[in-house]
This record gives C-alpha cells, structure tokens and sequence, in this order.
C-alpha cells in the first residue's frame, strides 16, 4: 500500500497534528544540542550523525566499520548504492559522507568499541538499531509523553520534531551559509533530476566536505 494512504501525522493530546515538515531555526538547535547529553549514548551519537553529515536515519544506522576510510582530506563513510533510498534508479551510486567535526568522534568512538561489523549493532531482527527506536526515544522524552509515567526522565525543552526533521533543519542551515544548491542536495544523497542527472554525473565530494566543514565551524558556534 506504499504511496496509497496518507498519514494523518501524530496524535498528540488526542488531536492528528497532521503530517507536519519541521525545521527547527537557530535559536531550536543551540538548545538541542546542548541538551543531547541527556539522552542515551547511543540516540545521542545517531542524532549528532543526522546534525552533522545530513544523511538519512536509515544509512546512519546500518553504518558498517568496512564503510569507513581514512583518505588524505579526512575520514568519510561510504554509503553502498543497495543501502539508499534511490537504489532502485538506473543512475544510482554510492555515496561518499564526509565525516567532520563531531561526527567524526563519533564514528571513530563507535569504531573502535564496535564487536561486530555495524556502529549501532543489535540483537534483534536487523544486525543493527532500527530507525524507528531513536524516534521513540526522542518520543519518550518530549514534555507531553505519557509513555511510562511512572518513568522519570529529563524532557525535552525543544518539541513537536523528529530525527528526521534535523536532517531538513541543517539542509535549511547550509542554505543560510550560501551553499549552492546543487551541493545542497549532494549532501543530503538526492539524486538529479531529468536530463540534469543524465549527464551532469559529478559527484560535488571536494564541495560536499567544504560545505560540511563550515556547517561543522556553525553548529559548534550555535
């Protein structure tokens, strides 16, 4: 039925919030990321990854310690075309994330106590963390969850958004900082459209890491 029903997004008091796109501005992401420590390491270190590469919540789940590589110009993860959302289209590729700043602490923590061959491993269906356990836990923690009441835990200060919608908020933040949109939407995986993606078939890498170094230098002064 993919594509056939429409979400009514959210019930929040009883009320559908309807699908809502979120961006968080500025002033939203200085509190959030001073507010990450409170939750787990493990939501905090997959949040930080949505903040600082852009990737989908998907890719930064299955990340796998073969997929990363130390290159002259820094660390990247490199995301295999059948990991993608667009792996189905003819022109697909795997993409190359840099990986500055804080995501690199990270990966190279996660690197380096992994077990096996994922970043964020579990025992359960998958060998990694479902996507979908992160958004409960950033659900678990907003001011008007009543998921487990007799659960205290610190609440959120910054509401109504989701993992996802970080990855649209820093898209929104590398606007701000004049990146191009071509570059833009090479960060965020996007593939060209039409006659474009046939034959403009650059891959932006040089571009994508100078853009997320000065998306790094600007969350950091957030």
């Amino acid at each position: 039925m993919r594509g056939k029903l429409r979400s009514k997004g959210r019930a929040v008091h009883g009320v559908q919030a309807g699908p809502v796109k979120r961006i968080l501005g500025a002033e939203e992401l200085t509190t959030l990321i001073k507010w990450l420590p409170n939750f787990s390491n493990t939501v905090a270190d997959v949040l930080t990854l949505y903040l600082w590469t852009c990737a989908r919540g998907s890719e930064i789940m299955a990340m796998e310690v073969s997929e990363i590589s130390e290159d002259d110009d820094g660390l990247w993860s490199t995301i295999p075309k059948a990991k993608m959302k667009n792996s189905w289209r003819e022109h697909a590729t795997d993409l190359r994330v840099p990986l500055i700043g804080r995501a690199e602490v990270v990966v190279r923590r996660r690197m380096d106590a992994a077990k096996g061959a994922y970043l964020f491993a579990s025992r359960g269906k998958v060998p990694y963390m479902e996507q979908k356990s992160v958004g409960v836990a950033v659900w678990f923690h907003m001011p008007y969850s009543k998921t487990k009441p007799e659960d205290l835990r610190p609440r959120l200060p910054v509401t109504n958004w989701a993992p996802h919608d970080l990855r649209r908020s820093c898209r929104t933040q590398l606007a701000i900082l004049g990146c191009t949109e071509e570059v833009a939407e090479a960060v965020l995986g996007h593939m060209k459209k039409g006659v474009v993606g046939v034959y403009n078939r650059h891959a932006y890498d040089q571009e994508r890491r100078e853009y997320l170094g000065w998306l790094n230098t600007h969350l950091e002064a957030l």
